[in-house]
């Protein structure tokens, strides 16, 4: 398998299906409808986008010797192809939760400021959380002056523990969305532990960087970086 993508020489048609890929996943006749294209050389075209490792192909099932075909993003290529088509992107946002055990709901506020220390440039915060440690987060909110959240994605607590919740459904769908408009940090240190499991393995699978909030020998919060369902180490400032 190739370790680097193909990023030269691309063609207008090519790099027309990779922006539609970029928001979308579609059926390969869809794609042929939407543009206009014969079927031998759509083909053509997705076949010189797989061999480079940008695209891939799902058959969902046959029927006769025809297949039908889901065409997406490869999930490691999506950086690789946001820089191709000429998606600049600066922000970053922390991906992050809490419940409503003790001071959990001061989570994001201690991953966030360790980040800002190491200069990463978090520009947006996303929590999975529940409707009621929201509501203990906002009784603390002005008092303990909290960071603002940017966006709450509301499950009850049970679906983070259980494996065939709604959670467990749609986690990648949400943060492949939001890889869309910037670079994501995930902190895996939140809610359950499948919850955390179910995360790094996202993180893996579309190569992000992901932290875990920890103590160093003196009680100190310390970040350390997890890949690959390990502990990489204690992370590195940001450069």
């Amino acid at each position: 398998m190739r370790n680097k993508f193909f990023t030269q020489n691309l063609s207008e048609r090519q790099l027309e299906i990779l922006k539609l890929l970029f928001e979308n996943d579609y059926l390969q006749n869809e794609l042929q409808d939407i543009l206009s294209m014969t079927a031998p050389n759509l083909h053509y075209h997705l076949s010189r986008l797989e061999e480079n490792n940008l695209i891939q192909k799902n058959t969902l099932y046959k029927i006769g010797n025809a297949k039908i075909n889901k065409i997406l993003l490869t999930p490691t290529a999506r950086q690789a192809i946001r820089d191709i088509l000429g998606y600049k992107i600066e922000n970053y946002t922390l991906i992050t939760g809490f419940g409503t055990l003790g001071t959990g709901y001061m989570l994001p506020d201690i991953v966030y400021e360790n980040l800002r220390e190491l200069h990463y440039p978090i520009s947006r915060i996303v929590c999975f959380t529940s409707q009621d440690a929201i509501k203990k987060r906002n009784e603390h909110q002005k008092e303990e002056n909290l960071q603002k959240i940017d966006k709450y994605i509301k499950f009850i607590y049970e679906d983070y523990r259980y494996i065939e919740s709604e959670f467990f459904k749609t986690v990648e769908d949400i943060l492949s969305n939001e890889m869309k408009t910037a670079y994501i940090i995930i902190d895996l240190t939140p809610l359950s532990k499948l919850f955390s499991f179910q995360l790094l393995e996202i993180a893996n699978k579309y190569q992000l960087p992901c932290v875990y909030l920890g103590k160093d020998k003196n009680g100190n919060n310390k970040l350390f970086s997890m890949s690959n369902m390990k502990i990489e180490g204690q992370i590195d400032p940001f450069n």
